[in-house]
């Protein structure tokens, strides 16, 4: 069945739900309000592909299929594609093993398959499932950024770029014609292996996009990170005749072989010693094999015998019996809270006011002066007096005990004490 609603091909957009009829309707529903908003007419396919349902349209996307193309429709696809349509092609984790399709029967024409692994994180950053990879340094081709910039769909002042959830994906084998786009980075594993393809056909410039994780453009994860933005930088792909790959990057790409063999040249040159010292080994190796034959004798089998009736002990076979390790400690228990320890009390100690105890006189008059007015003229004299350490009885201690003075005499005497350091100051400068 399918649904067109205009017979104009240059904005109009088949999706092929053939294969997997669900993905649509309950996950990716604001990837079609993405496509309205760029004013695409969107058709739904659930018949099988035909070269007359193709040629219709100017964008083929294949959603992350779950059954087997037939042959007729692959001729259909490739003829599609060389006579210039856009596929976009949308895979999920396992690949052909557990999506049971064949897409790699068609995509292996041109370069690309897509392997049976998945994408995870080797460390936790900020998504709990490892199969939601947070990939931050995946563009290796600098023409996705530059894109991103000219359409003002990305402002590199933010980062340096682009960072894309890839969830529940699998790896691509990427060789020419196509060109990698795409990797997994160096925090994810498989290390350094491409994510998404892009190839164009040399006469009629049809293009093909394939992207390892169609669960990255689902409804849950096409807003995070710069999910939305790579979405819309791949439909620029297909439609945007000038947007064209990095040749520079697209020669050298930083790529990682899928399986790791070391350099043995090197590792035969660096042996590394044992460190315990080896027995000298004899001229003869054969020397080497013990050809002696260990075995167990019977013949006290029979002695053994008489003995259980001897001692009258029943004649069992040897159980096992079971250790016993006794425990120093109880069993650790996970701790729901952390623990609370008391805090150490504040030391008791005197509180002194370090300013005004290090303050010079000066400042500790003026202090003074500041805090006091007219009617606190006894306090003032009495303070001063302290700070400038003026004596103001000279009575022995019985008499101070008997006859207190009052603080009217406080004050006179510290006044008289004053004057009277004054006065011999001035007699030592006259003489």
């Amino acid at each position: 069945m399918t649904n067109q609603k205009s017979d104009n091909s240059s904005n109009l957009l088949l999706i092929d739900l053939s294969k997997r009829s669900d993905i649509i309707q309950n996950e990716m529903k604001f990837i079609l309000k993405i496509l309205k908003l760029k004013e695409w007419r969107i058709t739904i396919n659930t018949d099988s592909l035909s070269e007359d349902l193709l040629k219709r349209f100017k964008i083929l996307m294949l959603v992350m299929p779950k059954s087997k193309y037939s042959d007729v429709e692959f001729k259909s696809l490739k003829s599609f594609l060389e006579n210039g349509g856009k596929i976009l092609i949308l895979l999920e984790d396992g690949g052909e093993r557990k999506s049971n399709h064949n897409v790699n029967y068609f995509i292996e024409e041109y370069g690309i398959s897509v392997n049976n692994d998945k994408v995870i994180r080797s460390s936790f950053y900020k998504y709990y499932d490892p199969k939601e990879a947070l990939i931050q340094d995946g563009i290796i081709n600098r023409s996705v950024i530059n894109q991103a910039v000219q359409k003002n769909l990305w402002e590199q002042t933010t980062s340096k770029t682009l960072s894309y959830l890839f969830v529940s994906g699998a790896t691509l084998n990427v060789m020419k014609p196509s060109i990698p786009i795409m990797s997994t980075g160096k925090i994810c594993l498989p290390a350094c292996r491409p994510t998404c393809s892009f190839y164009e056909h040399d006469k009629q410039h049809g293009r093909l996009i394939i992207f390892g994780s169609g669960h990255s453009f689902t409804d849950r994860f096409l807003n995070k990170e710069d999910n939305s933005i790579l979405f819309n930088l791949l439909l620029d792909f297909l439609c945007d005749p000038q947007f064209k790959p990095n040749q520079i990057d697209s020669l050298n790409p930083e790529i990682n072989d899928y399986h790791c063999v070391p350099d043995l040249n090197i590792l035969c040159n660096n042996p590394i010693m044992y460190l315990e010292e080896s027995e000298e080994l004899p001229m003869d190796y054969s020397k080497l094999f013990s050809k002696k034959i260990k075995k167990i004798s019977n013949r006290h089998l029979t002695k053994i015998n008489e003995a259980f009736e001897e001692m009258q002990i029943e004649k069992q076979s040897l159980q096992v019996i079971k250790p016993h390790f006794e425990t120093p400690l109880p069993r650790l228990q996970p701790a729901v809270y952390l623990p609370v320890f008391r805090a150490h009390s504040k030391p008791e100690l005197e509180l002194f006011d370090l300013d005004n105890e290090f303050a010079s006189i000066q400042s500790k008059l003026t202090k003074l002066a500041n805090k006091c007015n007219n009617t606190d003229i006894e306090y003032f004299i009495r303070e001063c007096g302290m700070i400038m350490g003026l004596k103001f009885d000279h009575r022995p201690l019985e008499e101070i005990n008997q006859t207190p003075i009052n603080q009217e005499q406080i004050c006179k005497s510290i006044l008289y004490a004053a004057v009277s350091k004054i006065i011999q100051y001035k007699k030592i400068n006259n003489d």
